[in-house]
């Protein structure tokens, strides 16, 4: 299958879960991540701040700080200038920006990516050699293609947008592991 029909076709099956699946799932995705070694030694954590169907990372980014690490969200300003990473310390620093998305206000520090130590990626579609498939803007394989050093790259997704494989182009970036409501995936050694 082509990107576009995987992205049709996963986001029509992950906007049709029922709401109380859905808590229920990211519940367990939330619990399943919280307690990985990971996020456990991670001290300053890149999250996407969940939109529409995408899995609840707002208890995430409320343990975060709940546990005084560093988490920093993405704002977008244009698609030349590509993602910018802010230190939020609580949700009233959030407002609607970007094609609605919830991001950061002015008044946020700026964040170097370089200091980070995990970051949580969204998608449309994972596989488990790494592979994954984003909404088409490439601002995730944009931002990660120049950090200077290696970061944990782990995919947040529900158990169906892990396919067989995923087509891939020589610009995407491989993550490093998914986890999902019912299992923690490792790619790196695949």
């Amino acid at each position: 299958m082509e990107k576009s029909e995987i992205r049709k076709k996963i986001l029509e099956q992950r906007e049709s879960i029922d709401s109380d699946i859905r808590s229920k799932w990211d519940e367990s995705i939330f619990k399943r991540l919280i307690t990985s070694e990971l996020y456990k030694r991670a001290n300053t954590i890149f999250t996407f701040v969940s939109f529409k169907s995408e899995v609840d990372t707002h208890m995430i980014i409320n343990d975060a700080i709940s546990n005084h690490k560093t988490i920093c969200v993405p704002k977008i300003n244009s698609k030349q200038e590509g993602i910018k990473l802010y230190k939020i310390d609580s949700f009233n620093q959030l407002k609607k920006g970007y094609f609605g998305i919830l991001e950061p206000i002015e008044s946020c520090q700026q964040v170097d990516k370089n200091s980070l130590d995990l970051i949580l990626m969204p998608g449309v579609a994972f596989d488990r050699y790494g592979g994954r498939v984003g909404y088409g803007a490439a601002f995730y394989d944009r931002f990660i293609s120049n950090m200077n050093k290696h970061v944990d790259k782990i995919a947040l997704a529900y158990h169906f947008q892990v396919l067989d494989s995923v087509p891939m182009n020589e610009h995407d970036i491989r993550i490093d592991g998914i986890i999902t409501e019912k299992e923690n995936i490792s790619t790196a050694f695949k």
